[in-house]
């Protein structure tokens, strides 16, 4: 009857591991495995529970740091995260209730927001903070700080 049960979850662990793309369960079918051998040694329930839960996390410990360095997803910077730190001017004026209004930054004109709110008026030079979604983010230029010019 054990028997049955851990093979049973083993089983249920693969078909999850296999209809997902990360490393989820197969820790689980492997501690399976080792309360099936603690099984076949004569062992009772409860330290074939005890086995399934520390060869379970064993496997995940000791496979971690492998796990960690293949599942670093390297960000490829695109042309438009170029423009970030960037001076723009604003064409449209910008109103603080998130109203979006227009500024041009390297040639191209965007739909832009306050990143504070305020009211930006069009003719003020702004710096592009972030993008979120189609619209870039912006403040107001400090004249303390230096920008990178468009």
């Amino acid at each position: 009857m054990e028997y049955a049960i851990w093979i049973i979850l083993i089983v249920a662990m693969l078909v999850i591991e296999a209809s997902t793309t990360n490393l989820v369960s197969i820790w689980f079918a492997v501690g399976c495995l080792g309360a099936i051998v603690a099984k076949i040694l004569g062992t009772d329930i409860y330290i074939q529970i005890l086995v399934f839960f520390v060869i379970s996390g064993l496997s995940l410990a000791l496979a971690w740091p492998f796990i960690k360095k293949h599942r670093q997803q390297k960000s490829v910077a695109t042309n438009y995260d170029m423009i970030i730190g960037k001076t723009a001017i604003v064409t449209d004026d910008i109103s603080g209730d998130k109203f979006a209004g227009s500024v041009k930054v390297g040639g191209k004109e965007w739909s832009a927001v306050s990143e504070t709110g305020d009211d930006i008026y069009a003719g003020e030079k702004v710096v592009v903070k972030s993008i979120s979604g189609v619209k870039l983010v912006v403040d107001k230029i400090k004249t303390e700080n230096k920008i990178k010019e468009c």
